[in-house]
């Protein structure tokens, strides 16, 4: 193959990669105490299950109880509290889970490690050799409601080039990049809890 041909499929590729909020290896932070129990999930980067005593539940609904954001350092473009807001709503909507903690069986604890909006400079100029790509890391704990027995832990890190920098071309694209991730995070969060824990139709 021409080298100039090697080298446009390869550009391509990599602009391909980069549309989408792509995940990436979660960092250490702290918040869980088990990080090297960790092992690719389902649907999560990283995640570990108790199994042995899920299997014990006869029924599951869960509690979104707290989000934390005391982690997020870079607060000047993007709000904390919408971080948390978004979080919520878009796991709140699932059907077996509630903020109502009110009948629950697990109890879901959630925290947002880290958040970077990035730099859309970064991002139109550079973004597909990673410049100024928009991330946030998001990461849980699943425990019995009653005997606070740990079920479950995972983490999930996502970056952005917004579409190398296409979606900046008209302002800063940063919050709309962070939500949009946030969202994919809480889908495989979703999708994670019903694999693991057999929910919704034909479930426990």
């Amino acid at each position: 193959m021409d080298v100039k041909n090697t080298c446009r499929s390869f550009l391509a590729l990599l602009c391909l990669g980069s549309l989408i909020g792509c995940a990436s290896a979660p960092a250490t932070s702290g918040y869980l105490a088990n990080y090297d129990r960790l092992q690719p999930g389902e649907h999560l980067e990283k995640f570990w299950a108790n199994t042995a005593q899920i299997q014990k539940a006869e029924s599951v609904t869960v509690h979104l109880r707290e989000v934390q954001t005391e982690m997020i350092t870079d607060q000047k473009d993007v709000s904390v509290a919408d971080c948390a807001a978004w979080l919520t709503a878009e796991l709140d909507s699932a059907e077996f889970v509630s903020t109502d903690a009110e009948g629950a069986s697990i109890r879901l604890d959630l925290a947002i490690t880290f958040m970077s909006p990035g730099s859309a400079a970064g991002r139109i100029f550079a973004g597909e050799l990673g410049a100024g790509h928009a991330q946030v890391q998001i990461e849980g704990k699943v425990s019995d409601a009653v005997s606070n027995e740990l079920l479950a832990t995972f983490a999930e890190r996502r970056r952005s080039s917004g579409a190398i920098g296409i979606k900046d071309l008209g302002g800063d694209a940063s919050p709309g990049l962070i939500e949009q991730m946030i969202g994919l995070v809480a889908e495989d969060i979703r999708n994670e809890l019903l694999s693991t824990f057999t929910l919704g139709e034909g479930g426990g």
